[in-house]
């Protein structure tokens, strides 16, 4: 018997880090993230004598992308009979959590769901996930300006465990910073619904520089460099996915194709998933 599972990726729009545990404890956090058309790809195929239990990710290692959160949904995908989607997720933090990753939750969510979400995180309780019930001709048009540079691996893996350790303190500039970006993640929620792209730009930009005032390694100097080379060709907005430290960046851009020409290389480009999570079997 054989049987295969991919889940999509996520890139994180607004609202990350607000979804780690205690900051949820606190105050409610929210995340606004969409799940793209690259995905983890897994197998389990059961032969006579062994079983053999293969990934594949369609993005680089440290993309900032949430890849090793999907990883363990597609493992607990292949490897158990749950069917509940919200389950799987739970249960991929869990795994997260057991071996010592510091990270939220919404990129096992976004991988089961797909599409675009805003999620509310409040203490350990179940996440409340509203799907954006966007127009064909808005997600077309956040296609056509959307797109992902890969800088290199996330240098910064240790970043979310200083601003973990931060919030377990109560910081006061910490928490401030934090409920910032809630607000902002809820006004581009709204942006969104109200088709007000420009407002959406406006917020992105907003969102990375709240985001850097959290650690200084968030950013580098690589990082400013090509946010400030691809502004002065054409990008109207960009912010670093993930934790930040390497790793992607997400750009904003009327004319996306002219920008990404001026790039060069590392583009990755992309359109939105709608179906989250699909499993499906063969048998011999």
């Amino acid at each position: 018997m054989e049987i295969y599972a991919k889940a999509p990726i996520r890139i994180d729009l607004a609202g990350g880090t607000t979804d780690i545990y205690p900051f949820t404890e606190y105050h409610k956090g929210v995340v606004l993230n969409a799940a793209i058309d690259k995905y983890v790809h897994g197998s389990l195929i059961k032969l006579p004598n062994k079983t053999v239990l293969k990934y594949a990710a369609d993005i680089p290692t440290g993309s900032g992308l949430g890849t090793s959160g999907v990883m363990n949904v597609i493992w607990l995908a292949l490897t158990t009979k749950f069917k509940n989607k919200a389950k799987l997720a739970e249960l991929a933090y869990d795994i997260e959590r057991a071996t010592d990753v510091v990270g939220g939750k919404q990129d096992q969510y976004a991988a089961v769901f797909g599409g675009i979400n805003f999620m509310e995180f409040e203490n350990k309780k179940i996440p409340k996930i509203r799907r954006l019930k966007l127009s064909k001709d808005t997600l077309k048009k956040l296609e056509s300006k959307l797109f992902l540079y890969y800088t290199g691996p996330r240098t910064s893996s240790k970043v979310n465990q200083v601003v973990l350790n931060k919030i377990k303190k109560k910081d006061k500039k910490t928490m401030k910073i934090l409920n910032l970006i809630v607000d902002n993640a809820r006004n581009m929620k709204n942006a969104l619904l109200k088709k007000d792209l420009c407002k959406f730009a406006e917020l992105l930009s907003n969102e990375w520089l709240l985001r850097k005032k959290l650690h200084p390694k968030i950013t580098t100097k690589k990082i400013e460099e090509k946010i400030s080379f691809a502004k002065k060709n054409g990008a109207l907005a960009a912010k670093v996915c993930g934790a930040g430290g390497g790793g992607c960046i997400l750009f904003y851009a009327d004319n996306k194709k002219a920008l990404i020409k001026k790039l060069n290389k590392n583009v990755i480009d992309f359109k939105f998933d709608k179906e989250g999570l699909k499993i499906w079997e063969k048998r011999g």
